[in-house]
């Protein structure tokens, strides 16, 4: 599982939490710009380059737009009762759930995992809860994704995958990083979600428990930017080795190191 989904580098970069830049000519031919290396990986050294830096970044900063999003609707959610305020009107839940969409399928496509099938799961999980989303939006009774699946727990048949990518965008950042904040959001949002649509939360747990998510969440999207670029890229060597896998151009180099750890066997 660790090799599937996170970096070969991981525990270097949770020992390292301070992300050094420098930008110097990079020997490769695309003639881009080095930010962070030269690093050994598997199959040969690796520089991060421009655009590996601005995916990261887009990486990073779409997790706290997502989280920010958030936070946003569980405030509204939970403030009123808490402060003798006028409740929020339907569509403010929406905007801050159109927003999370937007901001989550954006870390969804760029988050970096090894094995493209397990990223391209977790976009057809997001997809499926975008569509059921807009499904909700426009064939529920009072034309409110948030309000009518609150009310209307089956609805998250609907929309609710989005939340199974998310858990599993948790597991992979736990797997890679061991950061507690990510171990936290891993355990809650399948039971907050899950008790909600079985029915099975008491109100006031189910509050506390949507409570701490929106706290933790931007905790662990902001905590994001303490690692070094690289941590989220992983070994860039091995999406090249997948990369060569896939063309048809893997070399004697390639088997060998892939047969060293146990990617490939022997017929």
């Amino acid at each position: 599982v660790a090799l599937a989904t996170c970096s070969t580098g991981a525990a270097a970069a949770r020992r390292s939490t301070k992300t050094t830049l420098r930008m110097v000519a990079s020997p490769d031919k695309g003639g881009g710009m080095v930010v962070e290396g030269p690093f050994e990986g598997k199959f040969g050294s690796w520089i991060v380059d421009e655009a590996d830096a601005a995916e990261v970044l887009i990486y990073r900063g779409s997790l706290v737009a997502a989280a920010l999003a958030v936070a946003a609707g569980a405030t509204m959610a939970l403030l009123p009762d808490a402060a003798g305020l006028d409740a929020a009107p339907d569509w403010a839940f929406d905007a801050a759930a159109a927003a999370f969409f937007a901001s989550f399928g954006v870390s969804v496509a760029t988050i970096h995992i090894y094995m493209k099938p397990m990223h391209n799961f977790l976009k057809v999980l997001w997809a499926a809860g975008a569509m059921g989303a807009v499904l909700v939006l426009v064939a529920s009774p009072s034309h409110s994704l948030v309000v009518d699946s609150f009310q209307k727990p089956e609805l998250l048949l609907a929309s609710g995958w989005v939340f199974v990518a998310l858990t599993g965008l948790f597991f992979k950042e736990f797997a890679c990083f061991q950061r507690w904040e990510a171990s936290a959001l891993f355990a809650i949002l399948p039971v907050l979600t899950g008790g909600h649509f079985l029915h099975i939360l008491p109100g006031g747990l189910e509050a506390t428990l949507l409570g701490v998510f929106a706290f933790v969440f931007p905790f662990f999207a902001l905590r994001k930017f303490d690692q070094p670029l690289n941590s989220d890229i992983g070994d860039k060597t091995i999406f090249q080795y997948f990369e060569r896998v896939e063309t048809g151009q893997m070399t004697p180099q390639d088997m060998e190191v892939a047969r060293s750890m146990g990617m490939v066997r022997d017929e």
